[in-house]
């Protein structure tokens, strides 16, 4: 066969191209390496296919004399006609490093993987050189929003999970869900250490249902603002305090293992807090009534905060029926009477806006008074005494029986009494004119029996002259 004739391949001495064999260096310079491989003519190596690295000079790999494995990829003919075989040690060192890898790869450990391409099923990945599978189930946390299109070209961290060997068939599967839970699972926790109870923080209304709205606190942290925490006041709809994508201010008020509960409220003065900074006992405040019971009313002063009107603090009339006279919802002028700050408690009255004329009045049983007859009534008189009202019973009106007050007595007359009951607590005064005319008589009486009584004169003339 001469030189121009096509190479046969088949030949014993000359290895085919592709096939992999042991050769012994010769000569090295900068650029190349000769290997003798048995053949008629040593083959050559250049630089670039000495590693999987660049490679600046082919001195620094190998020395003459080395021993390596190389494949031959083809020959060629030089000028000469002489056939030279192109030798490369790229994909023995491929194959090599991912042997290496593949036993380096172990089950349960997790590696950095370049997603490949998406597949039926899941995804391909390649690590090192080995592909590796990765199953629909196990790529996304159900959190996750994503589609597995789009990590495509990208490195993401896995776990490996199972690694089979049989002949030349490698199969790697991996897992990625489990390494983003406990990834999460270790953001939450580094983000727990970073909150505590009684801390202020910026949160975003989420979600909101009838029972309270949920609040993110951090990328994994969620918390709970119950309905009860939004507002001090009593609150029917949330919708009317917050909205989804509202950042608002909250406490945290509890941590109890993952749950956190936070409020608004608290970071709020309380409305009986509102209620001291603006009153104090003495004020003048306008009431709602609220609720009427047997003992007083309930006033609401300011919203939701009510106070206690007790009956015994309508009116200095104990007679007055101020309960029967108002209803629910109407309001009054009262003033605060005292403020219990630990009970939270307040008490109003509203007899003291008012004049008490009764506690200005002196009187004392038996005194006798100017009174001006206002009223007659059936069974006597009502009479004003200085500034308050009294009572002239019939049968006080005179000496004599009385068949009709209207006889004895008209309105506007000016009379002089005896005081005869005087309950200034009660409002209550009884008088009596009757006393009055006896007293009267008697003391007349007893100045003519002074003046007038003679050896000559008996008691029963006297007696029967006072009773003309």
């Amino acid at each position: 066969m001469t030189d121009k004739q096509t190479p046969n391949y088949t030949s014993p001495t000359k290895p085919r191209p592709g096939k992999i064999v042991t050769g012994t260096v010769i000569r090295v310079t900068d650029e190349e390496v000769l290997v003798d491989i048995g053949f008629i003519s040593e083959g050559v190596i250049y630089k670039e296919h000495l590693g999987l690295d660049k490679v600046n000079s082919a001195k620094d790999i190998l020395k003459q004399g080395d021993e390596i494995k190389v494949k031959v990829v083809k020959y060629n003919e030089t000028k000469d006609g002489v056939t030279v075989p192109l030798l490369s040690r790229k994909d023995i060192l491929r194959t090599e490093q991912k042997q290496e890898n593949l036993e380096q790869l172990e089950v349960g450990k997790q590696y950095d993987f370049k997603v490949k391409k998406a597949v039926k099923g899941g995804l391909l990945l390649d690590y090192q050189g080995l592909e590796v599978f990765l199953p629909e189930s196990l790529i996304f946390l159900r959190e996750e929003d994503e589609n597995k299109e789009n990590i495509v070209g990208k490195t993401i961290q896995a776990e490996l999970i199972e690694k089979k060997i049989e002949g030349r068939n490698i199969n790697l599967i991996a897992n990625r869900k489990q390494v983003a839970y406990e990834e999460k699972k270790a953001q939450k926790q580094a983000e727990f250490e970073n909150i505590e109870e009684g801390q202020i923080i910026k949160v975003t209304i989420e979600r909101i249902k009838d029972f309270g709205a949920f609040a993110k606190i951090s990328d994994h942290i969620d918390g709970l603002i119950h309905i009860s925490e939004i507002s001090h006041y009593h609150v029917k709809d949330i919708n009317e305090y917050l909205h989804e994508g509202d950042e608002v201010e909250a406490k945290i008020i509890k941590i109890k293992g993952k749950k956190v509960s936070l409020s608004l409220k608290a970071l709020k003065p309380t409305p009986w807090d509102e209620f001291l900074s603006k009153y104090k006992v003495g004020d003048k405040v306008m009431g709602t009534i609220v609720r009427k019971m047997q003992f007083g009313m309930l006033l609401e002063v300011e919203k939701e905060v009510v106070g206690l009107l007790n009956r015994f603090d309508y009116s200095w009339n104990p007679n007055e029926n101020l309960a029967g006279e108002v209803e629910v919802g109407q309001t009054l002028e009262v003033e605060i009477t005292s403020i219990n700050k630990k009970k939270k408690q307040f008490s109003v009255s509203k007899k003291h806006l008012e004049y008490n004329p009764w506690a200005d009045l002196k009187l004392n049983k038996g005194d006798h008074v100017s009174a001006e007859v206002i009223r007659l009534e059936e069974n006597g008189a009502v009479v004003k005494v200085e500034d308050v009202e009294g009572f002239l019973p019939i049968g006080e009106i005179s000496t004599e029986h009385v068949s009709s007050v209207d006889n004895e007595l008209k309105e506007e007359d000016i009379i002089t009494v005896e005081v005869t009951d005087f309950n200034p607590k009660r409002w209550h005064l009884l008088v009596s004119k009757k006393n009055v005319q006896e007293r009267k008589a008697r003391e007349a009486f007893e100045s003519e029996l002074k003046e007038n009584v003679s050896s000559n004169q008996s008691l029963e003339d006297l007696f029967k002259k006072f009773k003309k």
